[in-house]
């Protein structure tokens, strides 16, 4: 091609690239000829070049369950308009098996950045993390050192226990994730805190009977979870779930039982599911939607230059459906 058009391989190069230190007209020739040719330009090859790989490594547990699955599509089509790609290392925490540490040589020279999704990296994982020497933000867990997408986890439950509250409900259950060493960083933690501090406020009852936690947060678990609750406590008729999917799991649990959710036991979720409308569900909503692309600026600004951490909290709000009605007992 550079024959053809009569210049160098590196004229070729930046012409290829819209690169500055080309005339318009040498562009245009080299363009046309590499149109004729049918001649598509490596990102890889011309990142490598420059030292860049124009990808993002996205670290998480898994892409089965909504979240992660909303938010990796979402993080990948916004990477995409800015000519990003997006290279997946899943770290499965499934039936509560501790998860794999972190390895940094599985992205390594492949990613200039890192985006860690509802993950708490531990001090050593931290400092691998921090080895690779490219910028690194988080959605969802809080990780300090590091800028941060997410929600006010703690205002969610908050937002679900007064629903019920306003409701007539005075004695509120609460579907949890398990908590760890890590928990204070961790959403499933702060949304008990929420559940927690708000029933305190109004002096309700809220021990750890009302409390039933689960490795991960899947529709089966919820399922299982709100079988121990009402095993505990038959005089529930409120329940917050850490999940959306939580929540579904427990109204299959609620009718098996020969109960009406909605109106012998009403049913809040926190997410925003997409199948939350399909199964009545109330819930607290947030917008992956919003956290994937605002992750995504995040990287690209810290790419070309503010490496400062910052910490976006994005809004929630209530959704009202059938799952949560008046308490009648």
């Amino acid at each position: 091609m550079a024959e053809q058009a009569g210049v160098s391989t590196a004229t070729v190069s930046r012409a290829l690239r819209d690169l500055p230190g080309v005339g318009e007209q040498t562009r245009a020739r080299v363009l046309s000829i590499a149109a004729r040719m049918g001649y598509m330009p490596s990102h890889s090859a011309a990142s490598l070049a420059r030292g860049s790989t124009h990808s993002i490594g996205l670290v998480l547990p898994d892409v089965s369950r909504w979240f992660f699955a909303t938010a990796v599509e979402i993080i990948e089509q916004s990477l995409r308009a800015v000519d990003y790609d997006a290279l997946i290392y899943s770290l499965p925490d499934y039936k509560g098996v501790q998860r794999q540490q972190f390895n940094p040589r599985v992205l390594r020279g492949k990613v200039d950045a890192v985006a860690v999704l509802s993950l708490f990296f531990d001090a050593k994982e931290v400092g691998l993390l921090r080895s690779m020497h490219v910028p690194a933000a988080f959605l969802s867990v809080v990780q300090p050192g590091f800028s941060h997408v997410g929600i006010d986890d703690e205002r969610a439950a908050g937002q679900a226990c007064e629903h019920l509250i306003g409701l007539g409900h005075r004695v509120i259950g609460h579907l949890s994730g398990m908590t760890n060493d890590l928990s204070p960083y961790a959403p499933t933690q702060r949304r008990r805190n929420g559940w927690r501090s708000t029933l305190q406020r109004h002096h309700l009852e809220n021990g750890h009977d009302l409390d039933v936690s689960a490795s991960i947060m899947t529709a089966q678990n919820g399922y299982v979870a709100t079988k121990v609750l009402l095993d505990r406590r038959s005089d529930v008729t409120g329940i917050v779930a850490s999940s959306d999917e939580m929540a579904m799991g427990a109204m299959r649990a609620i009718q098996e039982r020969g109960l009406i959710v909605g109106n012998d036991i009403s049913i809040v979720g926190i997410d925003g599911n997409d199948l939350s409308e399909a199964f009545g569900l109330t819930t607290v909503a947030q917008s992956v939607d919003d956290e994937g692309r605002l992750l995504v600026r995040v990287l690209i600004d810290a790419l070309y230059g503010d490496t400062d951490a910052h910490s976006y909290t994005l809004p929630t709000h209530l959704i009202i459906r059938s799952s949560s009605g008046p308490c009648v007992r």
